[in-house]
């Protein structure tokens, strides 16, 4: 701050002293404008959307929240109020804001962590039944790579999953699917964010396969496959700062209700208006947020008629905010005489991903059950699993005896006779090849040994056969023609899972009000957003719709069937939710005044329409 401005503020302080010296002004100013109980006063004195605002941006850390996202919090006739009170709030350096692409983010300061906390405004009744996730966001992962190495999913040009391939993996998510569509499809989109910003996915034409960089981790790093997938998802969604997320799970320890629950979270997803008359959320509703943490098995939902009701932190939850360390839980697995496999969902990955290549999965529970049959088995070993890791599943599942027979003669029909492609090196020198034969290093790098004419490489070691070659003074030429495969493709799914995070800018000392509220006003009403009614085209129409999507403002309008001659034309006040422009016919979700549901209006039925600018 400059010396002028830095005067200015102690003189709001103490009052005009004369000359004094920086040192003693900064001392002064600082002692006085980080007393918390001054903080604490003047936070009692405020109006209670006053109140909700300072919980909110002290509660979304190192985030912020800009002043379109916090209008979204308070009620519309409190919007013109809501930029003067944030200057306020400033200018009283109970908050601070910064400027970054024009756009200003405001922040709390450290000083006042715990003094606007958000205090439950719901009770819940603890004893009912919560339903938590557990681990089968894991075996989701594998079930999706054992689809891909099984060559189920293919990619349309521009990216995105095929409809079929969406389909196959948004039915297998049974358990996301009871409780909503949205939220099968949150998880698939989840899922492959993950995969594909961590490199495990690759694309050959149009298909997906898993790539070697996971195959490496399932088989020397399963058992830390949810530790690591939560460690990529607070870099996404808290920008690696765990601290803030921890801080958040906190809150939740006790339940806490959901509208309570979802303002905690709305602040890392404030793209919306929170349905504050309603004591039961559906999933839709949700910050995605918190959404997401359900989904990673740290929170669980209390349900009552499809609605969330109440939300708490799970066990799971509670030992990670303390240790940061997602719980291992011991794998159960159960091989019965009929083909039936019974595993837990928290039991190693590298066994669930095996599995799920080889047999046909019947459930989706905490407990799965796989049968096995042979046209399912065949095709599993089809799409390249090693001989040897066939036999560490036997040691892992130890079939009965029945079973473990036949997988011998599946085995032996497909691993007794086969035609591949392999690499022969021949040692012309017999008394180097007999060298070699009994090198140990070498001999690992080589499947067969041939007498008398050399060996039958390893494809994936044949670099360190060819570097032990070159001590023997040989130097073989390779024309290896490997497939080449690309990285599956990112920005789709990116686009889809990312929330928008305010671009970080520099503190704003000066604090001028840049905003001429009357200007903006009058401009307001010569514009399509106008307070009177009038008969828009379908673009204008469209722009009205997301501006009140956006700002959380009601519209009134003027609606009829143009189809039904003798139907009156109608006036009603709402809200809006979603809009779906993708195909005719155009139509919008909204939420009349007064009224609990959602329901669809067609574009073609509003004939005026006019935005209310205060709360309807």
């Amino acid at each position: 701050m400059s010396k002028p401005l830095l005067r200015d503020v102690h003189a709001k302080a103490y009052g005009k002293k004369g000359l004094l010296n920086n040192a003693l002004i900064q001392s002064e100013v600082m002692s006085f404008f980080s007393d918390k109980a001054r903080a604490v006063s003047r936070f009692e004195k405020m109006e209670p959307w006053q109140r909700r605002c300072m919980n909110l941006l002290y509660h979304s850390g190192s985030r912020g929240l800009t002043y379109n996202e916090l209008r979204l919090t308070v009620p519309v006739s409190k919007n013109k109020e809501l930029r003067s009170f944030l200057l306020e709030m400033c200018r009283e350096f109970l908050l601070w804001r910064s400027q970054a692409s024009g756009t200003a983010v405001y922040l709390g300061f450290a000083d006042f962590a715990h003094c606007f906390e958000i205090e439950p405004q719901e009770s819940v009744d603890a004893s009912k039944t919560f339903t938590e996730y557990g681990c089968l966001l894991d075996w989701h992962v594998c079930l999706v790579l054992s689809l891909a190495k099984r060559g189920e999913l293919r990619i349309n040009t521009n990216g995105t999953l095929h409809r079929r391939s969406y389909q196959i993996c948004t039915a297998a998510f049974v358990t996301a699917s009871k409780i909503s569509a949205k939220a099968a499809e949150n998880e698939l989109s989840l899922i492959f964010s993950f995969l594909t910003q961590k490199g495990w996915l690759e694309q050959e034409n149009s298909l997906l396969y898993p790539s070697e960089k996971a195959y490496e981790f399932l088989k020397t790093s399963a058992f830390r496959l949810h530790q690591y997938v939560l460690t990529w998802w607070v870099e996404e969604r808290f920008r690696n700062d765990s601290a803030h997320c921890r801080q958040m799970l906190k809150c939740i320890t006790d339940a806490r209700g959901v509208s309570d629950a979802a303002y905690m979270f709305w602040v890392m997803d404030p793209s919306y208006r929170i349905l504050e008359s309603n004591r039961h959320l559906a999933w839709e509703y949700l910050p995605r947020p918190l959404r997401e943490l359900w989904l990673l098995g740290l929170v669980k939902f209390q349900f009552q008629s499809g609605k969330v009701s109440a939300v708490m932190l799970s066990d799971a939850g509670r030992e990670w905010t303390t240790t940061s360390v997602f719980p291992q839980y011991e794998g159960q697995v159960s091989m019965l005489p009929n083909f039936d496999l019974v595993v837990s969902a928290s039991t190693s990955p590298q066994l669930l991903f095996t599995v799920a290549c080889l047999a046909r999965v019947k459930n989706d529970e905490t407990f799965l059950c796989f049968n096995f049959d042979k046209d399912t088995y065949l095709a599993g070993l089809k799409s390249g699993i090693p001989e040897s890791e066939m036999e560490q599943v036997f040691g892992w599942i130890k079939p009965p005896e029945n079973v473990l027979s036949t997988f011998r003669e599946w085995n032996s029909s497909f691993y007794g006779a086969k035609v591949r492609t392999v690499r022969l090196l021949k040692i012309d020198d017999l008394k180097i090849l007999t060298e070699l034969s009994r090198f140990s290093q070498f001999t690992e790098c080589t499947e067969e040994y041939i007498p008398g004419y050399g060996f039958v490489l390893v494809p994936e070691k044949e670099h360190l056969a060819f570097e032990i070659l070159e001590s023997f003074g040989y130097c073989p030429f390779v024309d290896r023609s490997a497939k080449i495969r690309d990285k599956a493709p990112t920005d789709e799914w990116r686009k889809d899972f990312t929330i928008a995070w305010p671009e970080a800018g520099s503190p704003d000392y000066e604090l001028k009000n840049e905003v001429d509220e009357a200007t903006l006003q009058s401009a307001l009403k010569s514009t399509k957003y106008s307070d009177v009614y009038q008969k828009l085209d379908t673009s204008d129409l469209v722009y009205v719709l997301r501006y009140a999507k956006t700002t959380g403002v009601y519209l009134a309008a003027k609606v009829r069937d143009p189809a039904k001659r003798a139907e009156k034309e109608r006036e009603i006040m709402f809200s809006v939710h979603a809009l779906h422009l993708a195909k005719a016919p155009l139509n919008v979700d909204i939420q009349e005044k007064d009224c609990e549901g959602v329901a669809p209006l067609q574009l073609s039925f509003i004939q005026e329409i006019k935005v209310l600018r205060k709360e309807a």
